[in-house]
Protein backbone atom coordinates (compact mmCIF):
# COMPACT_ATOMS: atom_id res chain seq x y z
CA UNK A 1 0.00 0.00 0.00
CA UNK A 2 1.65 3.21 -1.13
CA UNK A 3 1.58 6.37 0.93
CA UNK A 4 -0.41 9.30 -0.42
CA UNK A 5 1.70 11.94 -2.12
CA UNK A 6 1.21 15.39 -0.63
CA UNK A 7 1.80 18.32 -2.98
CA UNK A 8 2.76 21.48 -1.12
CA UNK A 9 2.21 24.96 -2.56
CA UNK A 10 5.25 26.26 -4.46
CA UNK A 11 6.03 29.87 -3.53
CA UNK A 12 8.68 31.42 -5.71
CA UNK A 13 9.24 34.54 -3.57
CA UNK A 14 8.21 36.34 -0.41
CA UNK A 15 5.49 38.29 -2.22
CA UNK A 16 3.59 35.20 -3.41
CA UNK A 17 3.83 33.72 0.09
CA UNK A 18 2.45 36.91 1.66
CA UNK A 19 -0.40 37.02 -0.86
CA UNK A 20 -1.31 33.44 0.04
CA UNK A 21 -1.10 34.31 3.72
CA UNK A 22 -3.53 37.22 3.33
CA UNK A 23 -5.93 34.93 1.47
CA UNK A 24 -5.75 32.46 4.35
CA UNK A 25 -6.34 35.19 6.92
CA UNK A 26 -9.42 36.33 5.03
CA UNK A 27 -10.68 32.75 4.87
CA UNK A 28 -10.17 32.25 8.61
CA UNK A 29 -11.30 35.59 10.01
CA UNK A 30 -13.45 37.23 7.33
CA UNK A 31 -13.07 41.00 6.74
CA UNK A 32 -13.42 42.41 3.23
CA UNK A 33 -9.92 43.87 2.87
CA UNK A 34 -6.58 42.68 4.23
CA UNK A 35 -3.30 44.48 3.66
CA UNK A 36 0.34 44.63 4.62
CA UNK A 37 1.66 48.18 4.79
CA UNK A 38 4.99 49.96 5.12
CA UNK A 39 5.28 53.24 7.02
CA UNK A 40 7.00 55.75 4.73
CA UNK A 41 7.18 59.28 6.08
CA UNK A 42 3.58 60.29 6.79
CA UNK A 43 2.10 57.61 4.55
CA UNK A 44 1.24 53.95 4.80
CA UNK A 45 2.31 52.31 1.53
CA UNK A 46 0.22 49.25 0.66
CA UNK A 47 2.69 46.45 -0.12
CA UNK A 48 0.26 43.54 -0.45
CA UNK A 49 -3.51 43.86 -0.68
CA UNK A 50 -6.48 41.49 -0.79
CA UNK A 51 -9.53 43.70 -1.22
CA UNK A 52 -13.07 42.84 -2.21
CA UNK A 53 -14.75 46.19 -1.57
CA UNK A 54 -12.65 49.36 -1.34
CA UNK A 55 -10.70 49.20 -4.60
CA UNK A 56 -7.37 49.44 -2.80
CA UNK A 57 -4.34 48.29 -4.76
CA UNK A 58 -0.69 47.58 -4.20
CA UNK A 59 1.28 50.84 -4.17
CA UNK A 60 -1.62 52.97 -2.92
CA UNK A 61 -0.90 55.28 -0.01
CA UNK A 62 -3.01 56.12 3.03
CA UNK A 63 -2.23 59.11 5.20
CA UNK A 64 -0.86 57.54 8.37
CA UNK A 65 -2.00 60.33 10.68
CA UNK A 66 -5.59 59.88 9.48
CA UNK A 67 -5.65 56.09 9.73
CA UNK A 68 -6.90 53.64 12.31
CA UNK A 69 -3.43 52.10 12.08
CA UNK A 70 -1.97 55.32 13.51
CA UNK A 71 -4.37 55.16 16.42
CA UNK A 72 -3.46 51.53 17.02
CA UNK A 73 0.25 52.39 17.10
CA UNK A 74 -0.34 55.39 19.39
CA UNK A 75 -2.21 53.13 21.81
CA UNK A 76 0.72 50.68 21.59
CA UNK A 77 -1.62 47.72 21.35
CA UNK A 78 -2.84 45.45 18.57
CA UNK A 79 -6.49 46.13 17.88
CA UNK A 80 -9.48 44.05 16.93
CA UNK A 81 -12.52 46.32 16.79
CA UNK A 82 -15.67 44.53 15.66
CA UNK A 83 -17.74 47.74 15.80
CA UNK A 84 -15.75 50.92 15.25
CA UNK A 85 -18.59 53.24 16.26
CA UNK A 86 -19.02 51.53 19.62
CA UNK A 87 -15.33 51.63 20.55
CA UNK A 88 -14.20 54.62 22.67
CA UNK A 89 -10.72 54.78 21.11
CA UNK A 90 -12.10 54.77 17.58
CA UNK A 91 -14.60 57.62 17.27
CA UNK A 92 -16.98 57.83 14.36
CA UNK A 93 -15.17 58.65 11.14
CA UNK A 94 -13.51 56.83 8.24
CA UNK A 95 -9.80 56.20 7.66
CA UNK A 96 -10.12 58.85 4.99
CA UNK A 97 -12.98 60.37 3.06
CA UNK A 98 -13.20 57.44 0.65
CA UNK A 99 -13.25 54.45 3.03
CA UNK A 100 -16.28 53.35 5.01
CA UNK A 101 -14.94 51.24 7.87
CA UNK A 102 -17.22 49.63 10.43
CA UNK A 103 -14.79 46.96 11.69
CA UNK A 104 -11.00 47.10 11.95
CA UNK A 105 -8.05 44.81 12.68
CA UNK A 106 -4.56 46.26 13.11
CA UNK A 107 -1.26 44.77 14.26
CA UNK A 108 2.17 46.43 14.14
CA UNK A 109 4.92 44.91 12.01
CA UNK A 110 8.47 45.52 13.21
CA UNK A 111 11.88 45.47 11.54
CA UNK A 112 14.99 43.62 12.69
CA UNK A 113 15.73 46.41 15.22
CA UNK A 114 12.21 46.14 16.66
CA UNK A 115 11.21 49.48 15.15
CA UNK A 116 7.88 50.01 13.47
CA UNK A 117 7.98 48.75 9.88
CA UNK A 118 4.30 49.00 9.07
CA UNK A 119 1.07 47.18 9.82
CA UNK A 120 -0.98 44.10 9.16
CA UNK A 121 -4.52 45.42 8.98
CA UNK A 122 -8.02 44.60 7.79
CA UNK A 123 -11.16 46.67 7.14
CA UNK A 124 -14.79 45.82 6.62
CA UNK A 125 -17.77 48.08 5.87
CA UNK A 126 -20.00 45.91 8.08
CA UNK A 127 -19.95 45.43 11.84
CA UNK A 128 -18.43 42.05 12.70
CA UNK A 129 -19.36 39.56 15.45
CA UNK A 130 -17.95 40.35 18.89
CA UNK A 131 -16.31 36.90 18.83
CA UNK A 132 -13.77 38.30 16.33
CA UNK A 133 -11.76 39.49 19.35
CA UNK A 134 -10.95 35.87 20.11
CA UNK A 135 -8.57 35.94 17.13
CA UNK A 136 -6.08 38.13 19.04
CA UNK A 137 -3.55 35.36 19.94
CA UNK A 138 -3.61 33.86 16.44
CA UNK A 139 -3.23 37.23 14.71
CA UNK A 140 -0.44 38.27 17.08
CA UNK A 141 1.42 35.17 15.92
CA UNK A 142 0.65 35.94 12.27
CA UNK A 143 1.97 39.51 12.62
CA UNK A 144 5.20 38.21 14.14
CA UNK A 145 5.55 35.68 11.31
CA UNK A 146 4.96 38.33 8.63
CA UNK A 147 7.51 40.63 10.31
CA UNK A 148 10.06 37.80 10.20
CA UNK A 149 9.36 37.06 6.53
CA UNK A 150 9.65 40.72 5.53
CA UNK A 151 12.86 41.26 7.49
CA UNK A 152 14.49 38.28 5.81
CA UNK A 153 13.27 39.33 2.38
CA UNK A 154 14.58 42.89 2.83
CA UNK A 155 17.94 41.56 4.02
CA UNK A 156 18.19 39.21 1.04
CA UNK A 157 17.31 42.07 -1.33
CA UNK A 158 20.11 44.19 0.13
CA UNK A 159 22.59 41.32 -0.16
CA UNK A 160 21.54 40.75 -3.77
CA UNK A 161 21.99 44.46 -4.50
CA UNK A 162 25.59 44.32 -3.26
CA UNK A 163 26.25 41.10 -5.17
CA UNK A 164 24.94 42.64 -8.39
CA UNK A 165 27.18 45.68 -7.95
CA UNK A 166 30.30 43.62 -7.20
CA UNK A 167 29.82 40.69 -9.57
CA UNK A 168 27.93 42.04 -12.59
CA UNK A 169 29.85 40.95 -15.73
CA UNK A 170 29.44 44.29 -17.53
CA UNK A 171 32.31 46.38 -16.18
CA UNK A 172 34.21 49.46 -17.25
CA UNK A 173 37.87 48.69 -18.07
CA UNK A 174 39.09 52.04 -16.73
CA UNK A 175 37.35 52.09 -13.36
CA UNK A 176 36.25 48.52 -12.69
CA UNK A 177 32.73 49.81 -12.05
CA UNK A 178 29.60 48.39 -13.69
CA UNK A 179 28.94 49.82 -17.16
CA UNK A 180 25.71 50.80 -18.89
CA UNK A 181 24.20 47.32 -18.92
CA UNK A 182 25.17 46.77 -15.30
CA UNK A 183 23.66 50.14 -14.36
CA UNK A 184 20.36 49.27 -16.03
CA UNK A 185 20.19 45.96 -14.16
CA UNK A 186 21.02 47.65 -10.84
CA UNK A 187 18.27 50.26 -11.29
CA UNK A 188 15.73 47.68 -12.46
CA UNK A 189 16.45 45.52 -9.44
CA UNK A 190 16.17 48.46 -7.04
CA UNK A 191 12.87 49.56 -8.59
CA UNK A 192 11.53 46.08 -7.86
CA UNK A 193 12.78 46.31 -4.26
CA UNK A 194 11.05 49.66 -3.82
CA UNK A 195 7.75 48.28 -5.11
CA UNK A 196 7.93 45.10 -3.03
CA UNK A 197 9.05 46.63 0.27
CA UNK A 198 7.91 50.25 0.16
CA UNK A 199 11.48 51.58 -0.05
CA UNK A 200 12.79 54.80 -1.57
CA UNK A 201 15.90 55.34 -3.66
CA UNK A 202 17.30 58.30 -5.58
CA UNK A 203 19.32 58.42 -8.79
CA UNK A 204 22.04 60.99 -9.48
CA UNK A 205 24.02 61.52 -12.66
CA UNK A 206 27.47 63.07 -12.41
CA UNK A 207 29.22 64.56 -15.42
CA UNK A 208 32.94 65.34 -15.13
CA UNK A 209 35.17 66.91 -17.79
CA UNK A 210 36.01 64.45 -20.55
CA UNK A 211 39.74 64.85 -19.90
CA UNK A 212 39.35 64.18 -16.17
CA UNK A 213 40.83 61.08 -14.54
CA UNK A 214 37.88 58.68 -14.37
CA UNK A 215 39.61 56.38 -11.87
CA UNK A 216 40.26 59.28 -9.48
CA UNK A 217 36.61 60.28 -9.73
CA UNK A 218 35.46 56.71 -9.14
CA UNK A 219 37.71 56.36 -6.08
CA UNK A 220 36.50 59.69 -4.71
CA UNK A 221 32.86 58.67 -5.10
CA UNK A 222 33.50 55.34 -3.39
CA UNK A 223 34.97 57.20 -0.40
CA UNK A 224 32.01 59.58 -0.20
CA UNK A 225 29.17 57.08 -0.49
CA UNK A 226 27.84 54.29 1.71
CA UNK A 227 28.39 50.59 1.15
CA UNK A 228 24.76 50.09 0.12
CA UNK A 229 24.95 52.76 -2.62
CA UNK A 230 25.96 51.84 -6.17
CA UNK A 231 28.07 53.63 -8.78
CA UNK A 232 28.40 52.91 -12.49
CA UNK A 233 30.58 54.44 -15.19
CA UNK A 234 28.40 55.16 -18.22
CA UNK A 235 31.21 56.36 -20.46
CA UNK A 236 32.80 59.75 -21.20
CA UNK A 237 33.19 60.48 -17.48
CA UNK A 238 29.47 60.24 -16.87
CA UNK A 239 28.62 58.33 -13.69
CA UNK A 240 25.32 56.98 -12.41
CA UNK A 241 24.83 56.96 -8.64
CA UNK A 242 22.07 55.01 -6.91
CA UNK A 243 21.35 56.17 -3.35
CA UNK A 244 19.31 53.53 -1.55
CA UNK A 245 16.87 54.27 1.28
CA UNK A 246 17.13 57.96 0.33
CA UNK A 247 14.41 60.51 -0.40
CA UNK A 248 14.72 63.65 -2.53
CA UNK A 249 15.74 65.87 0.38
CA UNK A 250 18.56 63.55 1.42
CA UNK A 251 19.71 63.02 -2.16
CA UNK A 252 20.00 66.80 -2.60
CA UNK A 253 22.30 67.00 0.42
CA UNK A 254 24.39 64.08 -0.86
CA UNK A 255 24.71 65.73 -4.28
CA UNK A 256 25.94 68.96 -2.67
CA UNK A 257 28.48 67.05 -0.57
CA UNK A 258 29.81 65.15 -3.59
CA UNK A 259 30.05 68.31 -5.70
CA UNK A 260 31.88 70.24 -2.97
CA UNK A 261 34.32 67.41 -2.28
CA UNK A 262 35.22 66.91 -5.93
CA UNK A 263 35.42 70.62 -6.67
CA UNK A 264 37.88 70.95 -3.77
CA UNK A 265 40.09 68.49 -5.69
CA UNK A 266 39.83 70.69 -8.80
CA UNK A 267 37.43 68.17 -10.33
CA UNK A 268 34.64 70.43 -11.57
CA UNK A 269 31.52 68.30 -11.98
CA UNK A 270 27.83 68.74 -12.69
CA UNK A 271 25.32 66.61 -10.82
CA UNK A 272 21.73 66.14 -11.93
CA UNK A 273 19.10 64.58 -9.71
CA UNK A 274 17.23 62.45 -12.21
CA UNK A 275 14.44 60.81 -10.26
CA UNK A 276 13.13 59.25 -7.10
CA UNK A 277 12.32 55.55 -7.10
CA UNK A 278 9.63 54.74 -4.56
CA UNK A 279 7.24 51.97 -3.64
Amino acid sequence: MSADVITLPAYTNCQSLLDAHLAELQKRFGMTAWMITRLSGEDLVLLRVRDGHYGLQRGDRLRHQNSYCARMVELENPCIVSDVNAHPDFPLGPVDDSLDVAAYIGFPLVDSDNRLFGTLCAFDPQVQPASLKEALPALTHDAALISFLLNNAVREAREKRLTTFVEHPDRCDDTGLPGKEGWEDICRQEASNCRDFGLEASVLFLQAPHDGDSLTIADSLAALLREQDSIAHLGNNRFGILLTDTNEEKSSRVADRIRDALNAKQLLVRIDREKLISG
